[in-house]
């Protein structure tokens, strides 16, 4: 019996979280499974049609949205809207590909 392979998209893949996500996964790998983690190198995530085209590029049957813009916490408090707002933005973006 042919089983579909699940792919699950990670975004954040190259933060703590996403790292900790992937050695976890690299040490009990499963066949029905295909694991994708992103960085910022793959897509920018601010920008809708880079977000569907990954999407497209993967058809993910499963996403963990990880990925944010961060700075340390001298840039969060000089320019904490500009965070809040970018990170809706991309949040929107997964979600309205997620829904595509």
């Amino acid at each position: 019996m042919d089983m579909e392979k699940n792919v699950i998209l990670v975004t954040g893949g190259s933060g703590l979280v996403g790292k900790g996500i992937q050695m976890v996964i690299n040490s009990d790998m499963r066949e029905d499974e295909e694991w994708i983690f992103l960085t910022s190198k793959d897509a920018n995530l601010l920008n809708k049609k880079e977000t569907f085209d990954v999407f497209d590029k993967y058809k993910p049957t499963h996403v963990i949205h990880l990925a944010a813009i961060v700075g340390g916490l001298y840039a969060h408090i000089g320019a904490n809207c500009e965070f809040f707002r970018k990170n809706m933005q991309m949040n929107d973006n997964i979600l309205e590909a997620c829904h595509k």
